[in-house]
C-alpha cells in the first residue's frame, strides 16, 4: 500500500472513501467530521443512516455520495465509548474501517487529519499509529501462490488529507510509520516462508541485504569458527542438521556513536524444529517454521534502525540452526560444555532454544553492552500461562523490565512479568554439571528463563521475552491478520528509538 499526502481545500477533497471515526452515544460528532458536513457533506448531514449510528466500538457505517461529490463514501467507524478510549480502539477502529474498503474493493481510501480532532491523542501521534495499524491490518503472504490471486490488495492507496501543507512531526510520523511497517512486513513474511526456503543460510543472505542496503557492520561465523570461539551448546543443537548453522552479527552504528555502549538484541533462530531426538509429535509440527520469530523480530528492527535512521549503537546477534534428530544429534543424557565454560546436562533435545541463546548471551558480554534483551519462543508453558497474546517478560533490571512493559503497552504489545528468583533453581540442579536444560513440568517458562540467566552477570542489564504465545495467532485479531504477527519489533524499536532519555545503568 501507497502512502500519499492530498493536500487542499475540503470542498476538493477527491477519495472513494473517506474515513471518519465517532464516539458511542455521543451528542455531537467529532469536530473535524462535523466541519466536513458543513464544508462538504451537506448531502449526508440530513440523512437518517447518520443519525442512526451510535459508534459502538467497532460498528461501522458506508454513506453514499451522490456521482458529483469528489469523495464517493464516507464511512464511520465506532471507536466505543470517550471513558474507555485507548489506543488500541483506535488502531482497531482503523483496520476496521480499510479492510471494509477492501471488502468494497476501493482503490484509494483516504483518512483526513481533521479526523483525529476531539481525540485525547496528539494529532501526530495518531497518524502514526492509524498508518502503522492500517497497513499492517490488511498483510497477506502470497508470495508462494500460483493459482489466480488478486493483484492487489484493495485499497492499493492511502491517503492522508489535509488543508494545509503538514508541519514536521506529521511528516516525521508519516515516514517513521512507512519504516516500521517495513520492518514488520519484513519479520512476518520470515516467519511465515516454509522452513525449506528460510533456512539459516537464508537467514544471512537476508541479513546481508539489510547490511548493503543501509551500511550496518555484519560478521557471520560458521560452524568452524564457533567450534574455535567455544560454542558448543550452540553446535550441539545444529549437530543434527545437515543445514549449515549459523551466528549472524549485524551492528548498527551511526556517526557518532561508536564508542557508545550498545544495545543488543539476540533473536532465537531455530529454523525448523523437530525436538532433535526428543522428538515433537507430529501434529501442528508443520509450524515448528515459526520457531525463528526472535530471529526474524530483530532483523525486521533493523531495517527500522537504518530506514527510519535511529541515532542509537545497536547490535544483533542471531543464533540460526535447525533442531533435527539423526546419527549425530545430540542425545538426552549428554553434557555439554558452553561458550562460558559452564557444563549443561541435556535431559531434552526439545529445550534446544537456550542451548543455543547462552553462547549467543556470552558472545554479546564481549560488547560490554549497556543491556542485552533477547527474544525467543522458547517454551509453550508460557502460551498455557498467559495465553496467546501477551509475552512473557523476565530479567535481572526491574527498571528496563518495567520500561518494556510500559512501552508494549503503547505499542500493543502486551508482556506480563514472571519472576527469576533463585529458589527457581533447584528445578534445574544437575548431580553431574552445573545445571540441567530442563527441569520438571513445574514453571516450565521460569526455568526457560533461570537457565538463560546463569550466563549474564547481575552488573548487566538484561531482559527475557519469551514470545512463544504472541509470535502467531491462529485466528484474524482486531489488528493483526491470521499468521505471524511479527511481535516485538515495536518493542525493540522504541526501546531503541528512546534509550538515551531512560537514564538505565
Amino acid at each position: 500500500m501507497k502512502i500519499d499526502w492530498q493536500i487542499a481545500p475540503v470542498s476538493d477533497w477527491q477519495a472513494d472513501a473517506i474515513l471518519f471515526y465517532a464516539f458511542e452515544n455521543s451528542p455531537e460528532p467529532l469536530p473535524g467530521f462535523d466541519r466536513w458536513l458543513e464544508q462538504s457533506g451537506g448531502w449526508l448531514s440530513q440523512s437518517l443512516a447518520l443519525k442512526d449510528f451510535r459508534g459502538k466500538f467497532q460498528d461501522i457505517a458506508v454513506y453514499y455520495g451522490p456521482p458529483e461529490a469528489g469523495v464517493s463514501r464516507v464511512i464511520q467507524i465506532g471507536l466505543g465509548s470517550l471513558d474507555k478510549f485507548d489506543m488500541d480502539k483506535l488502531r482497531g477502529a482503523t483496520v476496521v474501517g480499510l479492510r471494509k474498503c477492501r471488502d468494497l474493493k476501493v482503490a484509494s481510501a483516504a483518512i483526513p487529519l481533521a479526523a483525529f480532532e476531539g481525540l485525547p491523542v496528539q494529532t501526530a501521534t495518531a497518524l502514526q499509529e492509524v498508518l502503522i495499524a492500517g497497513m499492517l491490518g490488511l498483510y497477506r503472504f502470497d508470495a508462494l501462490k500460483t493459482r489466480e490471486v488478486e493483484a492487489a490488495v484493495h485499497p492499493e492507496n492511502l491517503m492522508i488529507l489535509a488543508v494545509e501543507e503538514p508541519d514536521h512531526a506529521l511528516r516525521q510520523a508519516c515516514a517513521f510509520a512507512g519504516s516500521m511497517v517495513s520492518g514488520i512486513t519484513l519479520a512476518r513474511d520470515l516467519v511465515t516462508a516454509p522452513a525449506n526456503q528460510v533456512t539459516p543460510g537464508f537467514i544471512v543472505n537476508t541479513a546481508r541485504k539489510l547490511a548493503e542496503s543501509h551500511g550496518f557492520g555484519i560478521r557471520v561465523i560458521d560452524a568452524k569458527t564457533a567450534e574455535e570461539m567455544g560454542m558448543r551448546a550452540f553446535l550441539s543443537v545444529a549437530q543434527g542438521s545437515r543445514e549449515p548453522a549459523y551466528v549472524v552479527v549485524l551492528e548498527h552504528t551511526p556517526p557518532g556513536t561508536e564508542q557508545e555502549a550498545p544495545l543488543i538484541f539476540v533473536g532465537k533462530g531455530i529454523t525448523f524444529d523437530t525436538g532433535g531426538i526428543s522428538l515433537k509429535p507430529s501434529d501442528k509440527m508443520e509450524m515448528m517454521k515459526r520457531d525463528m520469530a526472535g530471529a526474524a523480530a530483530v532483523l525486521g528492527t533493523f531495517e527500522i534502525l537504518g530506514g527510519a535512521g535511529i541515532r542509537r549503537r545497536v547490535v544483533g546477534i542471531l543464533p540460526c540452526t535447525e533442531n533435527m534428530p539423526g546419527g549425530k544429534a545430540y542425545k538426552p543424557g549428554d553434557v555439554i560444555r558452553s561458550m562460558s565454560n559452564l557444563t549443561i546436562e541435556v535431559i531434552s533435545t526439545d529445550a534446544e532454544g537456550r542451548m543455543i541463546l547462552c553462547d549467543a548471551l556470552t558472545h554479546a558480554l564481549t560488547y560490554q553492552p549497556a543491556a542485552i534483551v533477547d527474544l525467543a519462543t522458547l517454551t509453550g508453558a508460557c502460551i498455557v500461562a498467559l495465553g496467546n497474546q501477551v509475552a512473557g517478560v523476565m530479567g535481572n533490571h526491574e527498571a528496563l523490565i518495567q520500561e518494556i512493559r510500559e512501552i508494549g503497552l503503547q505499542v500493543g504489545e502486551r508482556v506480563w512479568p514472571l519472576p527469576l528468583w533463585d529458589l527457581y533453581f533447584d528445578n534445574i540442579k544437575s548431580d553431574i554439571a552445573d545445571f540441567k536444560n530442563v527441569g520438571d513440568r513445574s514453571a516450565g517458562t521460569i526455568a526457560g528463563g533461570i537457565f538463560l540467566k546463569q550466563f549474564i552477570p547481575d552488573a548487566v542489564p538484561w531482559v527475557h521475552l519469551d514470545i512463544a504465545g504472541p509470535a502467531w495467532t491462529d485466528k484474524d485479531l482486531l489488528a493483526v491478520p491470521k499468521g505471524a504477527t511479527g511481535f516485538g519489533v515495536r518493542i525493540l524499536t522504541e526501546l531503541a528509538r528512546g534509550w538515551s532519555e531512560l537514564g538505565i545503568a
